[in-house]
């Protein structure tokens, strides 16, 4: 049998074990990371769908005929949503049968998410 000698090439068993700690150590920061990525690409796309949700509400009442004072909710997949119709004093120099209405309507989701949008309408 040969003996080993002194200069034998190899790592040992601490120049491994620090080697899995500092690849552990930089693994647990590169998911963090990837974590936080993801969460906000969530809210991000929470948000985007309930602005979407927002301008065809206001669009639907903006195009509509008719208009009137009134208070209307519902849901839309995840996102609760309320219109809000009320009438505003139309400037003097509108003259004939023309009214005013400030249309106000909020998307909400999941906690404490929500945006809000305001548009003025003049109809007969």
């Amino acid at each position: 049998m040969s003996r080993p000698s002194e200069n034998q090439a190899g790592f040992s068993l601490v120049e491994v074990l620090c080697a899995l700690a500092v690849a552990a150590s930089a693994i647990a920061v590169l998911t963090g990371g990837v974590g936080g990525a993801l969460k906000g690409a969530s809210m991000l796309d929470q948000h985007l769908g309930a602005r979407l949700i927002l301008q065809s509400i206001l669009e639907d009442e903006l195009a509509a005929a008719q208009t009137a004072p009134a208070q209307r909710e519902g849901n839309s997949g995840p996102y609760h949503w309320q219109l809000l119709i009320e009438p505003v004093p139309a400037p003097a120099k509108l003259d004939g049968p023309f009214r005013m209405y400030r249309l106000t309507a909020n998307v909400g989701w999941g906690r404490g998410g929500d945006v809000t949008g305001t548009a003025l309408k003049l109809s007969r």
